[in-house]
């Protein structure tokens, strides 16, 4: 019986995912799988900017206010209107692709810092519509009470969704669902000439392609993945304050992506993984704590300018070439 060739990617991703499985049996409860369970959602996030920021190059910082269009929206769907998750996701998924096109219709004509702004301006009225329109949001006080997911009987391995476990393994499926469309975009027409729009635009139009037409595209998915990120965080969470509407969120995601690897898939993990364990780690002493962030953030960025994921793969790239991996 001969040998069967194994591609090199495949193992790495199967172990990574058998690790995400196996976590809530490490840790069944607690406070090490309320972290697992933010870094999933934070994950999902950082995951939507890279598609425009990571793919397109174009920064934006309206996916905090993206994030929170979602939450809010599922947030009063089902405190209000009685609505159920299941019926509420997709609506939120929907308002927040709806946004994003008012948003990126007109701002995706800028370029460089310009559409920073704009994206940043979007965020900063929205924060302020959402803590004065306090008939559907509470303002200032948040919005509580805000039932999670119902179990569905006819799935027997998702009939409940009370227990975090069960919270975990709803938001991991979800999660494995973003990864599998940001793969077949990065290997699609349209994300091959977003990556090439992002090299020289002008060159994409001098061969027919039309840019703004493939940056509204991959900017109404990274929006309405944005939402549902922020719904998944709603229905975890059970509150929400106008600041998980802000830009401080985004930003947030911009810094975890640059630590994991802007344009990996797997930088999506590794970036907010890390981020996040350094600064519960470090919540006792909150006098050092963003001290301490800000000093790995500046070393990381001088000596791995490519974040973590990119640093190792130089390191691979260097290793002895000619390793095959084989399965009998």
């Amino acid at each position: 019986m001969g040998r069967t060739y194994l591609p090199s990617k495949i193992l790495p991703i199967m172990i990574g995912v058998f690790f995400l499985i196996i976590i809530p049996i490490i840790f069944p409860k607690g406070f090490f799988l309320h972290l697992a369970i933010l870094i999933l959602l934070w994950t999902m996030l950082c995951l939507s900017l890279n598609i425009i920021f990571g793919y397109g190059g174009q920064l934006s910082l309206a996916h905090g206010g993206l994030f929170g269009i979602g939450a809010y929206t599922y947030a009063v769907l089902a405190t209000k209107m009685g609505l159920d998750f299941w019926a509420a996701f997709p609506i939120a998924g929907v308002i927040s692709g709806i946004v994003g096109l008012l948003i990126g219709i007109p701002s995706l004509r800028l370029r460089g810092p310009y559409f920073v702004i704009v994206t940043l301006g979007f965020n900063i009225i929205l924060v302020a519509i959402i803590e004065n329109l306090s008939s559907l949001t509470e303002g200032v006080n948040g919005l509580a009470g805000i039932p999670g997911p119902r179990g569905i009987p006819w799935l027997p391995f998702a009939r409940d969704f009370s227990s975090k476990i069960s919270q975990y393994y709803l938001i991991l499926f979800f999660l494995l669902g973003f990864w599998l469309i940001m793969h077949f975009l990065k290997n699609s027409q349209i994300g091959r000439c977003l990556v090439a729009i992002k090299k020289d635009e002008e060159l994409c139009q001098s061969v027919g392609i039309n840019t703004m037409w493939v940056k509204v595209q991959t900017f109404l998915l990274s929006s309405i993945l944005a939402g549902l990120s922020g719904v998944l965080y709603a229905s975890y969470i059970g509150i929400l304050t106008p600041h998980d509407a802000s830009f401080h969120m985004g930003f947030d995601a911009l810094v975890y992506l640059c630590v994991g690897g802007i344009g990996t898939i797997i930088g999506t993990l590794i970036g907010p993984a890390i981020m996040i364990l350094i600064s519960e780690f470090l919540r006792p002493v909150v006098e050092i704590r963003l001290f301490i962030n800000g000093l790995a953030l500046i070393i990381l960025i001088i000596f791995m300018p490519q974040g973590i994921t990119g640093g190792i793969t130089n390191l691979w790239k260097k290793l002895p070439k000619g390793r095959k991996i084989y399965a009998a």
